[in-house]
């Protein structure tokens, strides 16, 4: 080689390796959980494109990337993990059928194993755990998605920017996986009805479930607060925590009768509902339970105004916890989440809108891509400041329609995402449900070769199956599952899907809408423990505890499984009495006849069964 061309090459190595340094520099920066992040893709010719980092979305787009695809993973917010690192939901919830078998399936099968094993419970844990799933994929954060191009029913560029520099990217398939709808409020779609449909608002009043601020505490004695727990016998227990209420070592739920016994600074703007505690050591918990109404995640000042009155709350709740349970009595403030955690946007038309009635039915799909459950737990809102629970499906398919925005050959969504009624959405909102389902997409992406997921076929999607099984021992085929709802009339199947049902055990349907009013000696009086009394089989039900003390009785206490009742009244309550009563129990409260409980403390029911209204009047001065 001559000695020019010699100079040329040398040159030439030494402009390739800090080009090389350069782009690695260039690819990689610092997140706000400290750990590195990939971004700025080689090629703007990219596979699958997803929008926002919620845990569900960078399942799919690890499978996406192991099946050999060019993935983009776009970030609108500063910071990542959404919901997870962000709002720090580190409370996990399982999913579970009727025989107890765990639903949770695919990688956050591993996640629920180091969580349960005590290896995952804190924020840097979890931030350890999310950067295993993003590396090695270009990722971008604190962008502005600028522009949407469509051709043909399909989107075929996206105009992002960041720090005043506008990029283009050409996505084979796009992917909503935000929590506020990034991509799809871009494409002008009509959302489909709201809590608003539910409540009568009127779309004019767009509702969503409440946002929670993730509660930080240190200080707390957990052998204490455990021990304490179970050293009640059950009758116990039941009274003073309410009858579904658990503590283990790891995690504690329920607590309605503490909750109850606290009075809100800012009622207007949220509510504390039944605590889920997440023992994370060392004398540190965090609680998921401080409700925040009239969030929209795509308004940032409503946003910021709930976490402030959030803020405010919080040496309130400090003090009464430290009062009401053992163990949190040198219970300390421990920092604050960044974001809130964020339930419910809005929910946009997909191929196929799953039904209350899919869920309960055990309805499974030719095209499944998740097998979910959990129950259909409808969060507080400002027109239904406790919200309820519809029911519990024993186990349920998720289709892959499901995910595929209708009108659009490559527009996919995850996690909350999902297309399915505001009903439905109570449990197919659960991140193991749609963790699965991305999990499956990401697989499936791979194998299509650019065709849009729209043209699978049967016998393609009953072969995919058999593979995700075969490979990634992921069972989404269509199973065996319990019809929950074969003895409901067709038309309190349409109720359930309108939400005007709560389906009890053995096959009982209760009334809940329009909210039961109820009156005692002609004042209106209001429910505020927790949940709202409903009709069952056109009889009016409220929480047992509440209704006695509403009634006159003190010292109430309940056995769940005797359904024994003792009390004494607020006139002489020396004097203690027993009585068994028919009860049932939901979302941990005891529910009593309200006309027999009535009766028993020296009153009478005046009940309008159309109407829903209940008229309680003192039958005499004496029992």
């Amino acid at each position: 080689m001559g000695k020019k061309r010699w100079v040329l090459a040398a040159i030439g190595i030494v402009l390739m390796g800090a080009v090389g340094i350069g782009c690695m520099l260039g690819m990689t920066a610092r997140d706000s959980d400290g750990s590195f992040v990939f971004r700025n893709p080689f090629s703007k010719q990219v596979d699958v494109v997803v929008i926002g980092t919620e845990l569900e979305g960078m399942y799919l787009a690890r499978r996406a990337k192991q099946e050999g695809l060019k993935v983009l993973i776009l970030e609108p917010r500063s910071r990542l993990g959404g919901q997870l690192l962000q709002g720090e939901m580190l409370y996990l919830d399982g999913v579970y059928n009727d025989q107890g078998d765990s639903l949770v399936q695919g990688g956050m099968k591993e996640l629920f194993h180091l969580y349960e094993e005590g290896q995952v419970r804190n924020k840097a844990q979890f931030a350890a755990y999310f950067h295993r799933l993003v590396q090695g994929i270009p990722l971008e954060k604190g962008v502005s998605l600028e522009d949407v191009v469509v051709t043909d029913g399909k989107v075929t560029a996206l105009q992002y920017g960041k720090d005043g520099k506008q990029d283009w990217v050409y996505p084979t398939y796009v992917v909503d996986n935000s929590d506020q709808a990034a991509l799809l409020r871009k494409l002008n779609l009509q959302p489909l009805p709201g809590l608003e449909s539910l409540y009568g608002t009127g779309t004019g009043n767009r509702e969503f479930m409440s946002a929670t601020y993730m509660m930080k505490f240190k200080g707390v004695d957990w052998h204490t607060f455990y021990s304490r727990f179970w050293k009640l016998d059950k009758m116990e227990r039941s009274s003073l925590y309410g009858p579904d209420t658990y503590v283990d070592s790891n995690i504690a739920y329920g607590f309605p009768p503490i909750v109850g016994k606290y009075k809100l600074q800012h009622p207007d703007m949220l509510n504390l509902r039944g605590l889920n505690i997440l023992n994370q050591g060392n004398g540190e918990v965090i609680i998921n339970a401080l409700q925040v109404y009239d969030v929209d995640p795509s308004r940032p000042e409503t946003v910021e105004r709930g976490k402030q009155a959030a803020r405010e709350e919080m040496p309130s709740i400090l003090a009464h916890l430290r009062k009401h349970l053992a163990g949190y009595e040198n219970a300390e403030l421990n920092g604050e989440p960044q974001e809130l955690y964020i339930r419910e946007y809005y929910h946009y038309p997909t191929e196929y809108v799953l039904q209350a009635s899919d869920l309960m039915s055990g309805r499974m799909f030719w095209d499944n891509v998740s097998i979910g459950g959990y129950f259909m737990d409808i969060q507080g809102s400002r027109s239904n400041r406790e919200g309820f629970a519809i029911g519990k499906p024993d186990q349920y398919g998720m289709p892959l329609r499901s995910y595929l925005i209708r009108g659009y050959d490559n527009v996919i969504t995850a996690g909350k995402m999902v297309g399915s009624t505001v009903v439905a959405y109570g449990s197919t909102r659960i991140q193991p449900n749609g963790a699965l389902a991305a999990e499956s997409i990401g697989v499936l992406l791979g194998r299509m070769k650019g065709r849009s997921l729209k043209t699978v076929t049967k016998a393609e999607m009953t072969a995919f199956q058999a593979d995700l099984n075969k490979k990634y021992r992921i069972q989404v085929a269509p199973v065996e599952a319990k019809n929950k709802i074969s003895h409901l009339t067709e038309e309190q199947k349409k109720q359930l899907d309108e939400g005007k049902l709560t389906l009890l055990g053995e096959g009982v349907a209760a009334r809940h809408l329009p909210f039961m009013q109820v009156s005692l000696n002609g004042t209106e009086v209001r429910y505020t423990g927790g949940l709202k009394p409903l009709a069952i089989e056109d009889r009016p039900w409220a929480p047992l505890q509440e209704t006695f003390r509403l009634l006159g009785a003190v010292q109430v206490r309940y056995d769940v499984d005797s359904k024994r009742v003792t009390y004494s009244l607020a006139q002489n309550p020396q004097v203690e009495y027993a009585t068994w009563l028919p009860v049932h129990v939901l979302n941990n409260f005891a529910l009593v006849d309200m006309g027999e409980a009535a009766k028993l403390l020296g009153y009478r029911l005046d009940w309008d069964s159309a109407r829903m209204v209940a008229k309680l009047e003192r039958a005499s001065d004496e029992l």
